[in-house]
């Protein structure tokens, strides 16, 4: 029996049995190598150390399931779980399995496919134990532990299956066609894999390309790379690849000219040479040798291409599902409507040629868009508009020769016919350009020479066609022949200029693969015969002329067995009587015909092994073995393939042709009248014993079969030339599958191909060999002299020493006779070490000379220097030789300057008291002149007054003299009553008259009207006598104004006056302006607005605007203040222009800060620093309230001293405040600008013009008229205010005032340079300017940086220690933050000037899916910020553990795993841990902590990177702090399940959607994966509808666009990236088996990667059905989720669960909204105690005034604060309280 023990020991049984624990694998793998050490000899029975019980025999249940033991009871193993063997299969090969075990202790092998199948003890025995090399795989299969052909297939199903097609074996490369397109092959591929050694790099079709083109430029030796597969292996797709890089490394080099044209020939090659066939959708129907010409700098001279053999026959005739020459169809579907309907095409179903596979359309290739390219191509290539035209004219003519039928007829008792009635054989003889009738009749009848003369023979229908398709067949040959020509003038045309051997080449030879179909014809025996010598060219290469090297040269080797082919050559070509030159001979027959063909070959070969024999005399088949497979030809054709001729009646009707081209493409045939010229004669082979050959005088036609002889054995020589490099194409199925791998297909061509014994080979040989002086010459670098001197000691010696010094390892190397022995590898290091030795002998000769050359200019400088100094010291004592003469100068100038000055200041204030008494004397006397005058004046009035009382006085006498004279008269007769009242009125009118006379007299001599106007002075002169007298004086009568000393005058031409422009500022004036005012400057303030205002409000408002503006231009001077009002007036009231701007009310430094600040780090000071420096800013207490003042223009507000930033932000803040009067405003800036003289004045409306366009836009009616004015400005302001409104109209109108920045810049007209900080310190400079928003500055510092991951960074602003975000938003502006700013420093009594403001960019916002090795600029930012933020208390964590782990890996990050030190770890310490934690744990504690984190393994691996470990810091710092890295909006919720409050913050973060109180009070946390829809409410887009699982949350905020934006971005993204999708609606069983069966809420997995997943169809695994399929995508709904959901919450949010559990949504009444007092409500929005001002804000008896209580006063200022800044409905809410009252 035995015991089982977990030490390092074994317990046998008897010896026959080991076991050993499973779970100690290294210590198994000892065990099972070593023998049994101890036996027990008596046999006795110990207790089991696992169950405590004796054990059974051998396989009773004392095994434990967790060990397994396998093999025979006498020569038993045992295998560990997981481990891997080989077994037995059906493909002949054993393949793959691994051992499983089931929980109940039964053991199993799974195997490659899947497939699981008992192990039995018998058959454990035959099991082998797979190498390790062969359970992974390895990149070069030379490195394979198990050598045979299992593990070499397994080998590649394994990369092709990983999408790994290429592999190695030394330098061969092994290709498997994927059958789908990999991105492995752009410029970055190329630029990797140039100068890199072979093997350096993963396998790839450009290392054997970069091998080729470095051994060409190395050892100058031309190169070849031979691609050989079958077909539909790939052979031209790497073709074209090596091509391209070889065209792309030589291209750096050039000028990319005749690189372009060689690649270019690849298009034409293959439409005219490719086709479709059963195997392959772009098959080479031709051989192709193209060799390119580099120079000795390896630049590419130009090319040349050989082409072989093409399938002729594939013109007239194709397999089905085959297609013809791609060509055609490319015709067909690429030429215009007018070209077609030149060449007289249709469709292609319409003709014979392209129809006879029964399949027009390749899926994989696009004729369109591939005739387009050949069209290029052939432009590129020089071919002409015309050739290309003469090509598409003979393809036409061949399609219309394919539908000519022939109609069979009888005369003289001799079968003929006649052409069919059909337009195809009018159109093909007019496309060819010969005569209908010459064509037809060299169709229909056949001439041939006699002894005498030429007999003409009709032909019969069947030999009309053959001769129709021969004629075809010769057209499309000669044409391709001709193309190719044609592209060799061109890519050759450098290498004429010199010889041959002046060019260094690499040969790439794409050929027909090895063919074998249903039908092999003599095509495919001349293609298989090709590829016969290729594999020989291959075996001779690699394994005969290798192995006879190394016999050659001594080198002890023993031979290794291979396939070889030679036998098959022989049999074909070699040996007398071949099977080629049995084809010529019955070719050349006569009476030759296929059937004695067969007979003559049967009987020749019959006992050859190679050849297989004909079944029976009716068989036309016979067969040849070769090196791929057997291969079964029918002869039928053979003969008629093989003469490849054209009837002497086709000849002559080609030379009548007058088409060009045609007669070019047989230019031979038609030189020899019909027969090849006799050079190619000799090129006939004929069997050596034939009779034939001696008595056959005549000149017989040479066969193909001996011109493709002739170009194999001239390709063979070229190959033989050159250093070869061999790609072996392997298909991985013959479906064209991607991702499948056929083995059996696979395993044969491994076998074919020899890749067991290349394997072989090339692990045993050594395929790089040097002579000795080359080797020694190439790397004497690595020789020391002290050991081996070359100049004493052979070359053989020397070479030994190197590979002895270089080289570790035995049979690593050999030494010939005459030259050294490598392996692939050991050249890469032997280059490498070469590499490194020559660097540093190039440095230290560079010191050195570079030293010499410093020390030559050191010398040189220092003589220099000498000279310098000589010759300064000279001058210094020149200057102060010169300095000492000037200062006598100076100083007797400056004393005789003092003494003309004393004199001149005295004669100055001589004439200074003169003129001051004269002037005094001259007003004093002007003045009492004109006193004395108005006392004259006054005292003539006098005694006018007096002379005219006296002449009344006397007037009055003689009437009452009169009077009674006349009363005597009347009482002595009454007959006339009236007539003393006549007198009396007469007199009175004549006393009336004269006194007018005088009066008027006495108006004309009076005083003048100034006069008057001095009087009035002098009542308006003020008696106050400490102010002294003021007299004035009367305006001067001149027309010109007086200058002022701070005004420049000058007069121009402002160009404003245009009345021919209809967009002009004049024209607008006229049609807009109100009461005919005019477009130009005025003095005077503006008594009514220019514009028309429906509001009373904008029309005052515009007055104001009008007064100031001018104010600001300086047409109306600034009054200087009183004493008294000065202090007033230094800064404009704190309630004057908030009040111009809508919801300004109440603004504090506090509204300015953002959300995350206020909410999230309220306990800063808690969790932060303790010796944190507190702001310099104090908080402004609540209930702090503003000054009411009256609005703006109607008082005294601005009648004082205002600054220039005041009146500017008293302009803008009406523009902004009131939309209607913006044009009003831009109207009168342009006015003031008309026509204004006054320099000054006019650049002060420009800086005021352009500021205004920086802030709000006019509106679409001036808009045009403002363009067409800013077009007319002066320079520098033309284009500086255009690019202004054009950014402002862009970006949108500011909401903030101006800034002092920005004034500045716009007096300078520059932009606004300022640095932006980064998180790692930096600084990176921005042009900013008036309409720059956060978005485009996030935006250029993402560029400057090369940051790609922008999403969730923002820009923000710091103001002392206040820092809030201004998003990344499109609409927000920089400088609007900048101005809240200043107006806080404004309003705490400090200059804007002086803001201490700066910005900075941070990550505000997580995505969902952020991954960190996307961007490492992102993550290197985020992990400062998360450092900085750790240490300033920004984010705070519960644990010290976490906080041990941060500093962790913050110090692996700065220092690495070697830089564990005291200093480092203290200075992380104090990098990365808060202040209060390190206060609450000593410095020391911390560093011990950190110090044993850093000594985990994990840190200590050599596997850990830096970048990865900055990568988990940001990831750790994402998942504990989500609401720190989040966008916080404050919402007010207006419907919706019911929440304990209605006001409360949302948190968008990359987790969850969190509804919270304060960071300590979380109303409710949404994940992702609840919500369905997020939408914005149509109410006027201020409120968000969220739908979710648990129901519809209405939210209402300012921000509700941009918090929409943020949800839906998360959800969609996540629904975008999701595999997890939940069924919407059950799904029956369908028809179709590939649909799954589903229910409503399964969950399932979609296969997102699967290729024929469409729009409408996806495919997925059904997790409660475990099965795949495909499912409807509108039956499914994708979760917005990137891990699979828990059970709970799939229950929640199944649709089963939705219908019954989801809230019913109603409004927000009391179970949504706590109830509150009118208290609590009040305190949220009622206005401040106190706004009313003076001692309102105060009860009687001195309590702060309660504005919620019971009150008997009337109201002044409203309650609620929204409505204090409209004056409107401020009255009427307070009239309305008065009514309640």
């Amino acid at each position: 029996m035995l015991e089982l023990c977990s030490q390092d020991t074994e317990v046998p049984y008897q010896g026959l049995i080991t076991v050993m624990p499973v779970n100690n694998h290294r210590k198994a793998d000892t065990l099972l190598s070593s023998t049994v050490k101890r036996l027990n000899p008596h046999g006795n029975r110990k207790c089991c150390s696992v169950c405590s019980k004796l054990p059974s025999p051998i396989g009773s249940s004392c095994i434990h399931p967790n060990f397994i033991v396998y093999g025979s009871r006498k020569n038993l193993k045992m295998l560990r779980k997981g481990e891997w063997v080989w077994v037995d299969s059906n493909i002949g090969v054993p393949i793959g399995a691994r051992v499983k075990e089931t929980p109940t202790g039964q053991r199993l092998l799974v195997d490659d496919d899947g497939n699981e199948r008992n192990l039995a003890l018998k058959e454990e025995g035959s099991l082998k134990i797979m190498h390790s090399t062969s359970v992974e795989g390895v990149d070069d299969m030379i490195k394979l532990g198990d050598m045979t052909e299992a593990a070499l297939l397994r080998n590649l199903m394994l990369r092709h299956k990983r999408g790994h097609i290429y592999t190695f074996i030394g330098s061969v490369l092994v290709a498997v066609n994927p059958y789908q397109d990999f991105p492995i092959y752009s410029a970055e591929q190329v630029q990797l894999y140039h100068s890199q050694k072979l093997g350096e790099l993963p396998p790839h079709i450009f290392a054997i390309a970069e091998s080729c083109y470095f051994n060409m430029t190395r050892y100058f030796r031309n190169q070849c790379c031979i691609i050989s597969g079958e077909s539909g292996a790939g052979k031209t797709e790497s073709t074209k690849l090596i091509l391209q890089y070889l065209a792309a490394v030589s291209g750096e080099l050039s000028q990319q000219e005749i690189e372009k044209q060689i690649l270019e020939s690849n298009p034409i090659l293959e439409a005219f040479g490719n086709a479709k066939t059963i195997r392959n959708d772009n098959s080479s129907r031709f051989g192709k040798y193209l060799e390119i010409f580099f120079n000795k700098d390896g630049v590419i001279e130009g090319a040349r291409v050989e082409q072989y053999l093409l399938e002729k026959s594939r013109v007239c005739h194709q397999a089905p599902e085959e297609r013809n020459y791609h060509i055609f169809y490319c015709l067909m579907a690429g030429t215009t409507s007018e070209e077609r309907k030149t060449l007289n095409l249709e469709y292609s179903k319409e003709y014979v040629y392209l129809t006879k596979g029964d399949c027009i359309v390749c899926e994989s290739r696009d004729d369109v868009k591939d005739f387009k390219r050949i069209r290029t191509a052939m432009k590129i290539l020089t071919f002409s508009e015309q050739q290309f035209q003469e090509i598409l004219k003979l393809l036409a003519a061949i399609l219309h020769l394919g539908n000519v039928s022939f109609e069979a007829s009888s005369k003289d008792n001799l079968e003929t016919s006649d052409v069919g009635k059909s337009e195809h054989f009018t159109f093909a003889s007019s496309l060819l350009q010969v005569q209908r009738s010459s064509l037809a009749n060299s169709l229909t009848h056949r001439s041939f020479m006699t002894n005498r003369e030429r007999v003409t023979k009709p032909l019969s229908c069947e030999q009309a066609t053959d001769c129709r398709d021969a004629f075809v067949k010769a057209i499309y040959n000669k044409l391709f022949i001709w193309i190719v020509g044609k592209i060799n003038s061109v890519i050759s045309q450098r290498l004429a200029n010199g010889p041959k051997s002046s060019f260094l080449s690499v040969g790439l030879l794409d050929i027909f693969g090895f063919e074998n179909f249903k039908t092999n014809s003599f095509e495919q025996l001349c293609i298989n015969f090709a590829n016969e010598k290729l594999q020989q060219f291959f075996v001779a290469h690699i394994f005969k002329l290798e192995q006879e090297e190394y016999l050659k040269e001594g080198v002890m080797w023993n031979n290794i067995q291979f396939s070889d082919n030679q036998k098959i050559l022989d049999l074909l070509a070699g040996k007398p009587c071949n099977v080629l030159a049995l084809i010529d001979e019955e070719t050349n027959f006569p009476k030759g015909s296929d059937s004695t063909l067969l007979n003559k070959m049967n009987s020749t070969h019959r006992k050859d092994k190679a050849y297989i024999n004909s079944k029976s005399e009716h068989d036309r088949h016979f067969g040849i073995r070769h090196f791929a497979g057997d291969v079964l030809y029918n002869t039928n054709g053979f003969l008629e393939k093989n003469r490849d001729g054209v009837s002497y009646d086709i000849i002559k009707t080609i030379e009548m042709s007058t088409n060009r081209l045609l007669r070019d493409i047989f230019e031979k045939d038609l030189s020899t009248n019909g027969v090849k010229p006799s050079k190619i004669a000799k090129f006939i082979m004929t069997p050596t014993n034939s009779m034939r050959r001696q008595n056959d005088a005549r000149k017989q036609v040479p066969t193909l079969t001996g011109q493709f002889r002739v170009s194999l054995d001239s390709l063979m020589k070229a190959l033989s030339a050159c250093q070869p490099f061999f790609i072996r194409c392997f298909k991985p199925n013959n479906d064209k599958q991607s991702k499948t791998f056929d083995r059996v297909l696979c395993l044969r061509q491994l076998r074919y191909s020899g890749m067991i014994d290349t394997i072989r080979i090339r692990k045993l040989g050594y395929p790089v060999r040097h002579t000795f002086e080359d080797f020694l010459k190439r790397y004497r670098v690595l020789l020391k002299t002290t050991v081996c001197d070359p100049r004493t000691r052979e070359a053989a010696a020397c070479c030994e020493v190197i590979c002895r010094a270089v080289i570790k390892g035995r049979d690593e190397w050999k030494i010939g006779r005459s030259q050294i022995f490598l392996k692939d590898s050991h050249d890469v290091v032997l280059e490498r070490l070469r590499e490194e030795e020559l660097s540093r002998v190039a440095v230290v000769i560079q010191r050195v000379m570079l030293g010499i050359k410093d020390r030559k200019l050191f010398l040189r400088k220092r003589a220099a220097a000498v000279v310098l100094q000589k010759q300064w010291r000279a001058y210094r004592q020149m200057i102060v030789q010169r300095k000492l003469e000037q200062g006598f100068g100076r100083l007797v100038s400056k004393v005789r300057g003092q003494k003309l000055q004393s004199q001149y200041k005295r004669k100055q204030a001589a004439a200074v008291v003169i003129q001051k008494q004269v002037r005094g004397y001259r007003v004093r006397k002007d003045y009492q002149l004109k006193r004395e005058e108005i006392a004259r004046q006054a005292l003539l009035l006098e005694l006018e007054k007096q002379n005219q009382d006296e002449i009344g006085l006397e007037i009055q006498q003689r009437l009452l003299q009169v009077a009674a004279e006349q009363a005597e008269i009347q009482s002595e007769t009454s007959s006339e009553p009236d007539s003393m009242e006549n007198v009396y009125q007469t007199l009175q009118v004549d006393m009336e008259d004269k006194s007018s006379d005088k009066s008027s007299d006495t108006s004309s001599e009076s005083p003048s009207s100034e006069a008057e106007d001095i009087l009035k002075v002098e009542e308006e002169i003020p008696q106050s006598s400490n102010k002294g007298m003021v007299i004035i004086t009367p305006a001067s009568k001149s027309a010109t104004p007086t200058p002022s000393l701070d005004e420049e005058e000058e007069e121009f031409d402002d160009m404003f006056d245009d009345e021919s422009d209809t967009m002009s500022f004049y024209n607008f004036s006229r049609r807009y302006f109100q009461n005919s005012v005019d477009h130009k400057h005025t003095p005077q303030r503006l008594k009514q607005p220019l514009l028309h205002h429906e509001d009373e409000g904008d029309g005052l408002a515009s007055l104001t605007v009008s007064w100031i503006i001018m104010r600001f231009m300086g047409d109306i001077p600034e009054q200087k203040p009183a004493d008294s009002v000065s202090q007033h007036s230094s800064t404009i009231s704190q309630s004057t222009i908030p009040r111009l701007l809508p919801n300004r009310q109440g603004r504090r430094l506090s509204s300015l800060v953002g959300l995350d600040q206020k909410i999230l780090r309220r306990n800063k000071k808690k969790l932060g620093s303790g010796t944190r420096k507190a702001s310099t800013i104090l908080e402004e207490p609540e209930n702090l309230t503003e000054d009411e003042d009256i609005l703006v223009g109607e008082g005294p507000t601005l009648d004082r001293q205002l600054t220039q930033l005041e009146k500017l932000h008293i302009i803008v803040g009406y523009g902004l405040s009131r939309e209607g009067i913006r044009d009003e405003i831009y109207c009168q800036i342009c006015k003031q600008l008309v026509n204004n003289r006054n320099r000054k004045s006019c650049m002060q409306g420009w800086v005021l013009l352009a500021l205004c366009l920086g802030i709000f836009p006019p509106t679409d009616l001036f808009m045009g008229c403002l363009k067409n004015f800013l077009r007319r400005g002066p320079n520098g302001y033309r284009e500086y205010c255009t690019l202004r409104l054009r950014r402002i109209v862009d970006n949108g109108e500011r909401k903030e005032l101006p800034c002092w920045i920005e004034q500045q810049a716009a007096i300078k007209k520059e932009p606004i340079d300022w640095a932006v900080t980064l998180m790692n310190d930096e600084t990176v400079t921005l042009q900013l300017d008036s309409a720059s928003t956060s978005f485009e500055a996030c935006q250029a510092v993402a560029d400057k940086i090369g940051l790609k991951d922008t999403f969730g960074f923002s820009l923000y602003i710091s103001f002392y220690e206040k820092m809030w975000s201004l998003d990344c938003s499109k609409k927000k502006h920089v400088l609007d933050a900048v101005s809240q700013c200043e107006q806080e420093m404004r309003r705490q009594g400090r200059e804007e000037k002086e803001t201490p403001w700066t910005l900075s960019i941070r990550k505000e916002l997580f995505a969902p899916w952020h991954d960190c090795s996307q961007d490492p600029v992102s993550t290197d930012l985020i992990y400062k910020q998360v450092v900085k933020g750790i240490k300033s208390g920004e984010y705070v964590s519960e644990k010290d553990d976490e906080y041990v782990q941060l500093a962790a890996m913050h110090h692996f990050i700065q220092f690495g795993s070697q830089g564990v030190t005291r200093d480092n770890v203290q200075q992380v310490v104090r990098e990365c841990i808060p202040t209060t934690q390190i206060e609450n744990k000593s410095m020391t504690k911390w560093i011990e902590l950190i110090t044993a984190e850093l000594s985990k393994e994990t840190y200590n691996n050599g596997r850990l990177k830096a970048e990865k470990v900055k990568g988990d810091l940001v990831d750790i710092a994402r998942q504990n702090w989500p609401l720190d890295f989040s966008k916080l909006y404050e919402v007010t919720m207006t419907s919706g399940p019911p929440l304990p409050k209605s006001r409360f913050f949302v948190s968008v973060n990359w987790k969850t959607i969190v509804f919270m109180e304060k960071r300590e009070k979380i109303l409710l946390e949404i994940p992702y994966v609840e919500v369905k829809n997020v939408q914005i409410v149509s109410d006027g887009h201020q409120s968000v509808s969220l739908s979710t699982i648990r129901g519809q949350y209405i939210l209402m905020c300012q921000e509700a666009a941009d918090m929409a934006n943020v949800m839906e971005y998360n959800v969609d993204g996540l629904k975008k990236r999701s595999v997890y999708a939940m069924v919407q609606q059950d799904i029956q069983k369908q028809d179709d088996p590939i649909f799954l069966i589903c229910k409503r809420g399964d969950l399932l997995l979609v296969e997102k990667d699967e290729g024929y997943s469409t729009d409408s169809v996806i495919r997925a695994f059904n997790q409660r059905t475990k099965s795949n399929g495909a499912v409807h995508r509108n039956r499914v709904e994708f979760l917005p989720t990137l891990t699979e959901p828990s059970e709970d919450m799939l229950q929640l949010i199944s649709p089963k669960q939705r219908r019954t559990s989801v809230p019913v949504i109603v409004p927000l009444v009391e179970e949504t909204v706590a109830p509150i007092s009118l208290k609590e409500f009040a305190l949220e929005n009622f206005r401040s105690v106190g706004k009313e001002g003076g001692k309102h804000g105060y009860s009687k008896s001195g309590n702060k005034e309660k504005l919620w209580a019971f009150s008997k006063e009337p109201i002044k200022q409203p309650l609620m604060k929204t409505l204090a800044g409209n004056p409107e409905l401020s009255s009427l809410a307070c009239n309305a309280f008065t009514d309640i009252l």
